[in-house]
């Protein structure tokens, strides 16, 4: 009898942690920072509207990381 491997994959954030963008927002008074696939279900469409948000608001890596 031959065994199969088993792979099981989760989406980490939301899911077994907090949700970053939603601290990020709380953080820094920044409410579009909420927003979340569930929101906008593009991926690359909703990290470059957070990266425009980012942006116009003078935010950095490290002050995300911050949070």
């Amino acid at each position: 009898m031959s065994h199969q491997p088993v792979l099981i994959a989760s989406d980490l954030e939301g899911v077994f942690l907090p949700e970053i963008w939603i601290a990020v927002a709380e953080r820094t008074g920044i409410p579009e920072l909420r927003l979340t696939t569930r929101d906008i279900s593009d991926y690359d469409e909703l990290m470059r509207y957070r990266m425009r948000i980012l942006d116009q608001h003078g935010l950095t890596l490290a002050d995300i990381q911050q949070t």
